[in-house]
């Protein structure tokens, strides 16, 4: 892990991937971002639009950078900072584990309002001699008020891999809500899926409300078998998943979000978009099954 602006370029373990393969897997680069489909209204927010996509939120307030380090200094020791990576292990008794880590601020942005400034922090940690297979030990963080106090927090969240986090950006979901998106991927034996999670606050803590796929491509299997003459053409797949959130209706407490999935699947041509509702009930979006496939079907 090395200074740098954020969001960051990097990649995890797709979990469903046999540990058994995972040894002879290398990281996958991401697909280029696929352009919105002309009939999309444009108040819609692309997966990769800056907070201030919207009118709406350029109004979001975060809080002062020393504030915001105070908070961190509280919990990881004198070392912590806004900018760059710092060593160690957490402070005693804050409930963020003991294991030393190479840490840094992966991702902050302000989400409140000037009667009530807030801000989202994620803290990503590499673990000290963290090989393939080790995941990142992530740390999320809703911020308010000064002296600064955790709304929500979750501790030693589980992302990444070669104990590094993927991409992690903040992105508005509702009127008044703000989470993570998380990149993450990996190609085994030729087969490469990239998905993205969406995490978001709720009560005092974090929960994964949706895993959506960003790409499912087998073209490194099928030139292997192609040499062989072991297998069928058609049998090869490369589609890409681009999501926007379809804000329009500003009196939801939470927007649906809308998925587009273009590429060939096995002999066929596809671009089709898919709506994802909210479900209140259980704070997630409803991603369909034909979102989970991980091939043609």
């Amino acid at each position: 892990m090395h200074p740098r602006a954020v969001p960051r370029r990097l990649f995890a373990p797709l979990m469903v991937v046999p540990l058994a393969l995972l040894v002879a897997c290398q990281p996958a680069d991401p697909p280029a971002a696929a352009a919105l489909p002309a009939t999309m209204p444009e108040a819609l927010q692309p997966a990769d639009a800056p907070l201030a996509a919207t009118g709406a939120e350029d109004a979001a307030v975060g809080l002062s950078g020393a504030a915001v380090r105070a908070y961190l200094v509280s919990q990881y020791g004198e070392l912590a900072q806004l900018s760059g990576d710092w060593p160690g292990t957490p402070v005693a008794g804050q409930d963020l584990g003991e294991a030393p880590a190479l840490r840094e601020v992966c991702a902050r942005a302000g989400v409140g309002t000037v009667a009530a400034p807030a801000e989202l922090v994620a803290v990503c940690g590499i673990p000290d001699g963290a090989g393939h297979v080790t995941a990142a030990i992530t740390d999320f963080f809703l911020l308010s008020g000064e002296p600064v106090v955790p709304a929500a927090k979750a501790h030693l969240q589980v992302f990444g891999s070669t104990g590094d986090i993927a991409d992690i950006e903040i992105r508005r979901f509702g009127p008044d809500l703000h989470g993570f998106v998380i990149d993450s991927g990996f190609t085994g034996q030729g087969l490469t899926v990239l998905n993205r999670s969406i995490v978001l606050p709720r009560a005092a803590t974090f929960h994964e409300a949706a895993t959506l796929p960003g790409a499912i491509d087998n073209r490194g299997a099928m030139h292997g078998c192609a040499e062989r003459d072991e297998c069928d053409p058609d049998a090869a797949f490369d589609v890409t998943f681009d999501f926007v959130v379809d804000n329009r209706d500003a009196a939801a407490t939470v927007w649906p979000l809308r998925v587009r999935e273009r590429g060939e699947a096995c002999g066929r041509q596809i671009d089709t978009t898919h709506v994802v509702p909210f479900d209140a009930a259980t704070s997630t979006w409803m991603v369909p099954a034909a979102l989970q496939r991980e091939g043609c079907d």
